[in-house]
């Protein structure tokens, strides 16, 4: 090793801050990958986020006042591009989520139509449910421990806006689906 040669504050290439990237990341699209989102998750994970970010602006700082910085910028821009690409896609989860679980929902929306009673659901496709309100015209389910300072589900209602007795507001998502909120 040649000593006269200075040495990056960090190495960023190292494992480790890949390792804390990708969890930190699989912990935000979980957290934010349902209406409301995961509110405890996202504050464990924003911690953990805060603590990468600053050791990134660390390392970022000392890294542009030293020769060859474009350099070290074009060796490692998979790690530069992280935290930037992380805050850019915090809301696609919810989408990704309630795409996968389209299957299961139109299946139930079929069934409560049809004249299925209410019951105890404990999933519906990916979502955990808290409880399920409504009708065979219409109808929604809570999802479990989604909000800070309210609760988060979806309704079904495939003329117009949702007629469910339970509290909170609609807003239209996808389709015969609104977001429901009780707020």
């Amino acid at each position: 090793m040649d000593i006269t040669q200075p040495r990056a504050p960090m190495d960023v290439s190292s494992r480790a801050w890949g390792a804390g990237a990708v969890v930190l990341g699989l912990g935000v699209v979980y957290a934010t990958s349902v209406p409301g989102w995961h509110f405890g998750w996202l504050m464990l994970v924003g911690f953990g986020w805060m603590w990468f970010a600053l050791g990134w602006l660390i390392v970022l700082g000392l890294l542009l006042v030293r020769p060859g910085r474009l350099v070290a910028l074009r060796r490692h821009w998979a790690f530069w591009a992280v935290p930037p690409l992380v805050v850019g896609l915090v809301g696609a989860p919810v989408r990704v989520r309630f795409e996968l679980s389209r299957g299961s929902l139109d299946h139930f929306a079929a069934s409560m139509s049809e004249g299925t009673p209410l019951g105890k659901r404990r999933w519906v496709g990916l979502y955990p449910v808290a409880y399920v309100d409504g009708s065979r015209r219409s109808f929604g389910f809570m999802i479990e421990d989604t909000g800070m300072f309210g609760d988060y589900g979806f309704a079904w209602s495939p003329k117009g806006e949702p007629d469910i007795d339970g509290p909170g507001h609609y807003r239209h998502y996808d389709g015969p689906w609104y977001l429901w909120i009780d707020d």
